[in-house]
Parts: structure tokens; C-alpha cells; sequence
């Protein structure tokens, strides 16, 4: 665990995503070449970081597996293709309500980081 990483999280915000889960923004510093984020926790689910725009970062959590209809039926095996709910992980550290830890790599190691969500 890294309380000091060699970047900055300016601002880091969680967006309802119409019903279908959430997604969490974030705002860094310059990042130094070798940085890469790898995933973020955050309320027992795990999602992959992804570039949005120059230093802002995001994760989503979607609700289900896919976006797909649900169907409800007598018959089980029309139900049985139902998208599946995101099952919760087990997280590396423990967290608050609002805290997010963040996996990232700095060239081979890899490190935790734990960061507030507005």
C-alpha cells in the first residue's frame, strides 16, 4: 500500500449510470512515463481503468453482465439466458464507503493506492 504515489488524484467523482450501475472519474497529475493503471475497487466490485481524456481516468461498474433484456417466464430455460449480476471480489485492502483503491503499475511493481470519491 503507497500513500505517497508518485501522482496526484486531483479529483475523483462517482456517476449513476442510468440504473445500470455506476462509474467512477478521476483527475490526475502529470503521470510519469512509467505509470499505468491497471483496475480500481471500489464497494466490493473490481472494474479495469480506462484513458478518458489527458489525466482523466475512469472505471465502470455496470449492475450486469451485459445490457441485454431480462425476460421473465414460466418457462426456466427462457429465463437462464437473463443477463448474470456482477458478483462482489474480494478487495486487497479494506475500505471506507467512499474510498476507492486504485491498482497501478511503476514499470515491474505493481502497488495499491487509496484515494476519496465525491
Amino acid at each position: 500500500m503507497v500513500s505517497n504515489p508518485p501522482f496526484k488524484i486531483v479529483e475523483a467523482n462517482k456517476k449513476e449510470m442510468d440504473k445500470k450501475g455506476y462509474s467512477i472519474s478521476f483527475n490526475t497529475s502529470a503521470l510519469p512515463r512509467d505509470i499505468a493503471f491497471k483496475s480500481l475497487y471500489f464497494g466490493k466490485r473490481k472494474a479495469q481503468v480506462l484513458w478518458d481524456d489527458e489525466n482523466t481516468y475512469y472505471a465502470d461498474f455496470p449492475l450486469y453482465t451485459s445490457d441485454g433484456e431480462k425476460v421473465l417466464s414460466a418457462d426456466m430455460s427462457e429465463e437462464s439466458n437473463n443477463p448474470l449480476p456482477i458478483m462482489p471480489v474480494e478487495v486487497p485492502h479494506p475500505l471506507k464507503e467512499n474510498e476507492a483503491l486504485l491498482h497501478y503499475s511503476e514499470g515491474e511493481e505493481t502497488y495499491y493506492t487509496i484515494f476519496e470519491v465525491q
